[in-house]
């Protein structure tokens, strides 16, 4: 599944995808937690497969389902390490001192199904354009959030203390951009500018708030 294999791309007849098996939503009398299990596994760990046989033009609600669950349990193993005082804010305040934090986190977590559909939709729509600019989006705006939905299982790495975190968000930009040049049937460089453009301006912003951070906690007297 190498992000630079675009030989998927040969214009040359191909066989057509089984998406009749295809595990999410679940078929009526199936296992919803073994298809859920499924629909990870395969993601995580077979996205060039999965991402060829997820059909296009699916319903968006079990999709959007499946993520709100995957942020969920994610979000719970940020609030448990951020009890425990594992989490970033640990690390933050190591350098910035202590921070004022504008919600308490618990209040957070209750927050973040609201947060997560927020961000779907936004990040969704911000790449779709990306990847329209960039002659890369040769499916719809559904097709991108099914994606970005399913992409987002390795987010359950939040369960694992101090990396997790990191780990499971470079994990994930990798199987959106495997599963968006998949969907889509682009090339991966179009789908790295549209993925890559947004996180750029990302970083350069928290830079610049935590420049700021630092700048005033120096600044203020004690």
């Amino acid at each position: 599944d190498a992000l630079n294999d675009d030989e998927s791309f040969d214009p040359a007849p191909t066989a057509e995808p089984d998406t009749s098996r295809f595990p999410w939503p679940p078929a009526e009398g199936e296992s919803i937690p073994g298809a859920f299990v499924q629909t990870w596994r395969e993601a995580s760990l077979e996205p060039r497969r999965f991402f060829r046989a997820m059909p296009t033009d699916g319903p968006i609600g079990p999709a959007l389902l499946y993520y709100l669950v995957i942020g969920v349990v994610a979000a719970a193993a940020r609030l448990l390490w951020t009890l425990l005082g594992f989490g970033f804010e640990m690390e933050r305040d190591a350098v910035l001192g202590e921070a004022p934090q504008a919600l308490h986190p618990l209040v957070e977590f209750l927050l973040s199904p609201l947060l997560l559909v927020a961000v779907f939709f936004a990040a969704g729509a911000i790449v779709h354009l990306l990847l329209r600019l960039f002659g890369g989006a040769n499916g719809r705006l559904n097709t991108t959030l099914r994606v970005s939905a399913f992409a987002y299982s390795p987010a359950v790495l939040e369960w694992v203390p101090f990396i997790g975190g990191l780990a499971g968000t470079i994990w994930t930009v990798v199987v959106l951009v495997i599963g968006l040049r998949e969907a889509h049937a682009t090339s991966t460089g179009r789908v790295l500018a549209a993925v890559l453009l947004p996180l750029f301006f990302l970083v350069i912003l928290l830079a610049v708030l935590t420049f700021i951070a630092t700048a005033g906690h120096l600044l203020l007297p004690d």
